[in-house]
């Protein structure tokens, strides 16, 4: 038996969603489950089998007991194996209780087949069905800025200083040398900020449409360019890593104030900058 806790956002999820399929070929005799608890209702709940084909581990009644009964275990036996709660790599692959969510490549399948969209396009609005035409019939590059709740008190000492305005100016002159008729497709959260301090010329889409419950299907769009200059985030991670095979994508040097200061997450052919 193996109880794996979901939490985090979808691209969390996504990383989690990851490491349990890596479980199950690991172990295939094993029966798995899922807890999906209140962590998840910090964002927008648990997300990814709305967005994506998924089969998840399924949640009996007994599972949230029974994994409180280990957390208070885990108190009074700090090195006890039977939990791995370590979000950077599994240290304990026998072990009973899971935090899926591992910041690593280690466990990504190496093709996008084992995370299938479940977007309906002909569902989409007429904003989003007209930009994902233009992106699939030329060179666009989405350009990814998180500010928000990283300038928050409670995550600005993380990643203060990470993301920097020079990291999106050298990424976008490079990205102009390779491709000067690019066009860039913008998602943030702070579209203002992107307008007043970016060079993204006249032909530049500042998607602002998705937002709430919707706000995947920016994921879905980044997913379908041809190139990328990510951010800080593990949801333009992913925007860049699932759908069409990309020509180039860029991300910064410095991904927060922690250990390394990059988690080793990015595939070789990407471009740190």
């Amino acid at each position: 038996m193996k109880i794996l806790v979901f939490t985090g956002g979808l691209g969390n999820q996504m990383f989690a969603y990851a490491f349990y399929l890596y479980l199950k070929r690991l172990f295939p005799q094993e029966r798995f489950y899922g807890l999906y608890g209140k962590k998840l209702s910090e964002h927008y709940g648990l997300e990814i089998d709305k967005w994506f084909k998924v089969s998840l581990p399924r949640q009996p009644w007994w599972v949230l007991p029974v994994t409180g009964l280990f957390y208070l275990y885990k108190q009074c036996v700090p090195n006890s194996k039977w939990l791995d709660l370590n979000q950077e790599i599994c240290k304990y692959p026998r072990a009973i209780v899971f935090f899926p969510f591992k910041f690593t490549k280690k466990y990504i399948p190496d093709d996008n087949i084992w995370l299938e969209w479940k977007v309906d396009e002909s569902g989409l609005s007429e904003k989003n069905r007209l930009l994902l035409s233009e992106i699939r019939s030329s060179d666009c590059c989405f350009v990814h800025v998180r500010r928000g709740d990283y300038l928050s008190p409670t995550f600005k000492s993380l990643f203060e200083g990470c993301c920097t305005l020079s990291y999106y100016q050298r990424a976008l002159k490079s990205m102009k040398e390779i491709s000067p008729f690019v066009k860039f497709v913008c998602f943030s959260d702070d579209i203002q900020w992107v307008k007043q301090n970016l060079e993204l010329g006249n032909r530049a889409v500042f998607v602002d449409w998705n937002s709430g419950t919707d706000s995947p299907l920016d994921m879905y769009l980044m997913s379908q360019c041809r190139y990328g200059i990510m951010a800080n985030s593990t949801f333009s991670y992913w925007g860049a890593r699932l759908g069409r095979k990309k020509k180039r994508i860029y991300y910064p040097q410095k991904w927060w104030n922690h250990g390394t200061g990059l988690p080793d997450i990015f595939p070789n052919t990407w471009v740190k900058i």
